[in-house]
């Protein structure tokens, strides 16, 4: 029997390399025509290439998410980067991350399904509220930019992992985080301000003033150049860093890695990314039972720190900071206070778009009212859509850091760790909307109520199993 079906497979592999063999050399042919005539090759090549790609994203859904969330920390200065060599064409593509991670969030969804939690009734009341408030005036981008951190929950939340693929994504998101520390750093101390000035000039001027970079690539007391690596400014590599170490904490024990997230970390210069890391990780190692292992890391870590200090020179920076003597600091508090009052006054907001995207200089701030710069996600997104709007967002937090605490897992313990840090973090930055940055704490986040949901599914299916059979 297995004799006979050996010829049977063997036609059928030859009739299909055939088959690719022909479609392959039928469109060279096609190529070498319109060439011939005249014909541009570029709208042809796009759409066989986004045809490839939709072929891929159907076949591979689960590949096809890694890659794309693989690339998105550096999909900042990348495309950056090609608007500024590559054809006239590619600063069309502006937002197609957002449209790639769409699609494959609509195939994972025609494939798992979804069944609705607490973390998403508050989601969904918050973004229609939103819709709602945007009615009545607003800026769509700024609308859309606010909103967009929804995609990539939303991929969490419809994809279905096994042990060692989660594990497989834990292991590379480590690496890359790492990698790209390593990447900022030869920024910092080789290349210099230089070619990421001459970039940010043509492209990203609120970064950018007479020819060098702004404030926000510097602090007071130190005169070095802050890490951004390939993301667009310091506090958003910052988090990401976090992001890292405390998916790295959770599930890896080598140093080598953390190391090297570590000292790009420091190298930000952005102190709530130190806090609010170091807040996570306490958080998660008591969660996880792990304080011994906690106080044994602690030691090492406030070493490295007070050794990186005096190599940097932030010696100046830090005491200025501990005494609240540090110019940044005293604008950030100034600009709450601010943003505190005008959300008192407007309880149902003004409309989207009374903050910058992202965040650079004042004068490039458009915005629908006479609202100030707010450098806080919860007050930014009160000034915008309303105080209620607010609370929604504040009870998506809160239930979805009580789902994924309940699942007593390793990427539960991840998804308490990033919603803690970066909700700390969201109290002096309105960082919500940088879709770089969003793409990676959100999906994990997702992708624990995803597990959380599906456990309690099966647990009440067991005992409804039990039940009847008793």
């Amino acid at each position: 029997m297995s004799i006979a079906a050996q010829p049977v497979s063997k036609t059928h592999n030859s009739l299909t390399m055939a088959l690719v063999i022909g479609c392959v050399g039928s469109i060279f042919l096609l190529a070498g025509l319109l060439r011939a005539l005249g014909v541009s090759l570029i709208t042809p090549a796009i759409v066989i290439g986004g045809a490839a790609l939709l072929w891929l994203a159907f076949r591979y859904p689960v590949g096809s998410l890694g890659g794309v969330l693989a690339f998105m920390p550096i999909f900042p200065v990348a495309f950056l980067l090609a608007k500024l060599i590559g054809p006239p064409y590619v600063g069309r593509l502006e937002g197609c991350d957002r449209v790639v991670l769409l699609v494959l969030v609509i195939i994972l969804w025609l494939r798992n399904g979804i069944r609705l939690s607490p973390p998403d009734w508050f989601l969904i009341a918050c973004f229609g509220l939103a819709v709602l408030r945007f009615t009545f005036g607003g800026i769509l981008i700024n609308f859309l930019a606010d909103f967009s951190f929804i995609i990539p929950y939303a991929a969490g939340r419809m994809l279905v992992l096994t042990a060692d693929q989660e594990r497989a994504w834990a292991t590379r998101a480590v690496w890359i985080v790492g990698i790209l520390s390593v990447l900022g750093m030869i920024e910092v101390f080789i290349l210099g301000p230089g070619p990421r000035a001459v970039l940010f000039s043509t492209y990203q001027t609120s970064f950018v003033m007479d020819g060098t970079l702004s404030g926000a690539y510097y602090v007071s007391s130190y005169g070095g150049l802050r890490e951004s690596s390939t993301m667009i400014s310091p506090p958003y590599f910052g988090l990401l860093c976090m992001v890292g170490l405390i998916i790295w904490w959770v599930y890896r024990r080598s140093l080598v890695p953390a190391c090297m997230i570590a000292a790009g970390l420091i190298l930000t210069i952005t102190r709530s990314a130190w806090l609010n890391t170091v807040m996570a990780i306490a958080v998660v190692a008591v969660v996880m039972g792990q304080k011994k292992r906690f106080l044994q890391y602690a030691t090492p870590a406030l070493a490295l720190a007070v050794a990186s200090i005096g190599l940097l020179g932030l010696g100046d920076f830090v005491s200025r900071t501990i005494g609240r003597d540090e110019p940044m600091a005293e604008g950030h508090k100034d600009m709450l206070v601010e943003g505190w009052e005008y959300v008192s006054s407007h309880p149902l907001g003004a409309g989207p778009g009374n903050y910058d995207r992202p965040a650079g200089a004042a004068h490039d701030i458009s915005n629908t009212s006479n609202a100030p710069y707010i450098e806080s996600t919860y007050l930014s997104l009160a000034a915008a859509y309303g105080a209620l709007d607010f609370l929604f967002f504040l009870g998506f937090l809160l239930t979805a850091f009580r789902t994924s605490s309940s699942l007593n897992t390793q990427l539960g313990y991840a998804a308490v760790g990033i919603l803690v840090g970066f909700g700390g973090a969201m109290v002096v930055a309105p960082i919500v909307g940088e879709f770089s940055l969003a793409s990676w704490i959100w999906f994990p986040v997702g992708l624990a109520v995803r597990s959380a949901v599906n456990s309690s599914g099966s647990l009440k299916s067991t005992m409804t199993n039990r039940f009847a059979q008793a």
